[in-house]
Formats: structure tokens, sequence, C-alpha cells
């Protein structure tokens, strides 16, 4: 499940009105160590004023004249991703969240950087499935077709056995790195696990067929480290929808992965002749 910001928030804040004197919002901030004050007037946020401002302000104005001006306000079921989207498009310093129009808590760059460290994977770089998720989230939400293609590498286990997990290692970042290079604008790339990749594309079935041929292509002409030759096999589900969408676009994402998945696993038998695998069960799924 894609992790909402209101777990992740700083909770340690104080409310206050806007004409709340600075020297006792000072002593208040030292005492109990609070490093955020949410200024509400009339049951609504106009402001907040951090420890920063609050030290450098003098210590006879009130609040509001004491505030920052880089903030904005979001709600607390906005995903991570979505707040992550908002620090890169505003110039905001602070995130103040709220729920039913009341402050819970706030989020900052370093909070939130912090926490982006568990969702991206140390090896290839590659965000992790709950990144596609949301994405997938998004092109739902917005009426776009959406269609997964899951990548398993062929064989992998031999290079681990034969050569070591430091080359395997090694051959894992060279492919997350040339799937990451030759895959589409509009398409997003995770490491779903071990030797496996997941790509969510926003086309049909036919249009990701092709995607994935390519990608399959790129991998087997390629020369990895040490001379290897790596081969890789998947599996697509999704983007045939005839009727309504279901409700459940988590689950329905979910279930297009599993989909895939197993589909991936019927190319991986049939390598000598097949390396991808459309599953029929996709149709009207997404």
């Amino acid at each position: 499940m894609i992790k909402k910001v209101s777990e992740i928030m700083d909770v340690n804040f104080l409310k206050v009105g806007p004409l709340d004197c600075v020297s006792a919002m000072k002593n208040i901030a030292l005492e109990k160590n609070i490093n955020y004050f949410p200024i509400v007037e009339n049951n609504k946020t106009i402001g907040v004023v951090t420890y920063k401002e609050l030290i450098q302000a003098h210590p006879n104005r009130i609040a509001v004249d004491a505030m920052t001006k880089n903030y904005s306000v979001i709600t607390h079921e906005m995903s991570i991703w979505e707040v992550k989207s908002i620090f890169e498009d505003e110039s905001a310093d602070l995130l103040i969240v709220e729920k039913n129009k009341k402050p819970v808590g706030l989020v900052t760059p370093s909070l939130l950087e912090k926490e982006f460290q568990k969702h991206f994977d140390l090896l290839t770089g590659l965000p992790k499935t709950d990144y596609i998720l949301y994405q997938a989230y998004e092109l739902i939400k917005r009426e776009n077709e959406i269609s997964i293609i899951f990548i398993d590498v062929n064989n992998f286990g031999i290079i681990d056995k034969k050569y070591g997990h430091v080359n395997g290692d090694i051959v894992l970042k060279e492919i997350a790195n040339t799937l990451n290079q030759h895959k589409p604008e509009k398409t997003y790339i995770c490491r779903f696990g071990g030797d496996e990749f997941v790509i969510l594309t926003p086309f049909q079935v036919e249009v990701t067929n092709k995607i994935a041929q390519e990608l399959l292509d790129i991998i087997a002409t390629k020369t990895f480290c040490n001379g290897f030759k790596i081969s890789i096999s998947a599996g697509i589900s999704g983007g045939r929808r005839i009727t309504g969408r279901i409700s459940d676009s988590y689950s329905t994402v979910l279930n297009l992965i599993n989909i895939a998945s197993l589909a991936c696993s019927q190319a991986k038998m049939n390598t000598d002749t097949i390396r991808i695998e459309i599953s029929s069960e996709s149709m009207d799924i997404a």
C-alpha cells in the first residue's frame, strides 16, 4: 500500500494565534523543544512560524510578523509521492498537513528525503513497487490505459553461483540502467525484487508488447561485465479495457502485476521459442 503523509509527518508542533508574542513562543520552543507553530485564526491556518524565524524575530513582535511565507497546505490523505511532486514543483520550504481543515502535522524536504531513502533500491537506484502503484493510480485517475511488463532475468542464479554475488550485483545494476535508459517516455520502472523488474505503461497491450520486445532485444545484444551475455523474459497484462474500471485501483494494479508475473513464468519455461507471454486474463481488469 502507498504510504500517506500522515504516516511520516512531524506532529511536534503547537498552534498559536496571530497576536501571540514571539518572546513567549521562544520560551515554549526552548522548554518543550518545539520547532513549528502553525498560526490559526477563526479555525483556519493562516501561516506558520518555524524555529528559524522565531530566533531571528524581535521578541516584542507577534506571530504574524515572524511567520514564513514559503509554505503550502496539504491534506493528510496525500501520498508521499504526491508530496514529493509538490516540493519539486513549488518553492515551499514547509508543508502544513491538515485534517478537516485543522493542522495535524508538518513535513519538510529533509524529513521527506529521509523517508524516501526507504523507497529506492540501494543497489540499482530504481524505486520500489509503491512507486509503480502510485503512478498507476494517477494514470487510472486520468482515465488512461495501463499495462504491466513483468521482467525476469533468465538463469540469473548461475551467475551468482559460478561467478559470485559481487558480479551478480554488477550485472543487475547494468540491467537496471539499460532498462531505465531505453524505456520510452511516459513509462515507469521499478525493481520488484531479486532479478525482477516491473514497467508500467499508459498503452494498450499491442504497443506494450512492442516496447517489451525492443527492451528484450537490447538486453540480448548487450555485453555485460566480464563478457556476460544475458537474456530476459517478460509477461504482459492489462490494457484491454472494454467496460468500466473497478473502484479499487490499488487492487487492480497489484492484480495486474501478479498476472504479468505468472505470464513471465510461463515465458521462462519456453525460452527457446517464446520470450514474451501476454496474459489472456488481462481483459477488463484495467
